[in-house]
């Protein structure tokens, strides 16, 4: 949430021509669930923030999830267009 707040504080105007780019923190050595990682942003990126009516996807113009990893890339996706929020999945 902070990195976020700090983010949405960078932009300026309307958020047009604005990115936020997000990675698969700690899905990698520290073996955090993608899927976990991946509702985590989702519901901070829907919640309002900072005194705002609109949530925190308004700020910016585009949102990439960036991984080397494709299949991380296509969970994120996921659930970032899903109305729900994804099962976690177990070991």
């Amino acid at each position: 949430r902070a990195f976020m707040a700090a983010a949405v504080a960078n932009t300026k105007g309307d958020g047009s021509n604005t990115y936020l780019l997000l990675g698969p923190i700690g899905t990698g050595a520290f073996g955090n669930d993608v899927i976990k990682i991946g509702n985590i942003f989702r519901k901070v990126l829907k919640s309002k923030l900072m005194g705002s009516n609109d949530s925190i996807t308004k700020a910016f113009e585009n949102i990439w999830f960036v991984s080397t990893d494709e299949w991380k890339n296509d969970k994120f996706e996921k659930i970032m267009c899903t109305s729900e929020i994804t099962e976690v999945s177990k070991p």
